[in-house]
């Protein structure tokens, strides 16, 4: 507001100029531009909450990955077995993450399930 009323004392200022129509214009401009902001700022807001279908996604994708990263492990240790080297040391690494997998899996159940009204 000190800016509206900074620019209505220079055009009070000027010869042959009346404030009223520079002011209730520039103040009318300020209130259209503020009014944008703040749903712009509201619906960017909105949109960057979390929904809990949104983080069951995100959970079933990460779930998922684990799962393939389990399956790559085992076939690379296979592969060394193979070989003729020892995996007995990596073993746990596919059990780890399979079962960080079925942490995920409970997570979405619980994200699910929070939804659903009880009877």
């Amino acid at each position: 507001m000190a800016g509206v009323n900074a620019v209505a004392a220079v055009a009070v200022a000027l010869p042959g100029v009346t404030a009223a129509p520079w002011s209730s214009w520039l103040l009318f401009g300020f209130l259209i531009v503020t009014i944008a902001g703040a749903v712009a700022g509201c619906s960017y807001l909105a949109w960057r909450t979390p929904t809990r279908e949104r983080l069951a996604q995100r959970a079933d994708r990460n779930g998922r990955a684990l799962l393939e990263l389990a399956d790559e492990i085992e076939e690379h240790l296979l592969m060394q077995q193979l070989s003729g080297a020892s995996i007995q040391a990596q073993r746990h690494w596919p059990r780890l993450c399979r079962r960080l997998a079925m942490e995920h899996l409970e997570c979405i159940n619980r994200l699910m399930l929070e939804n659903v009204p009880r009877e």
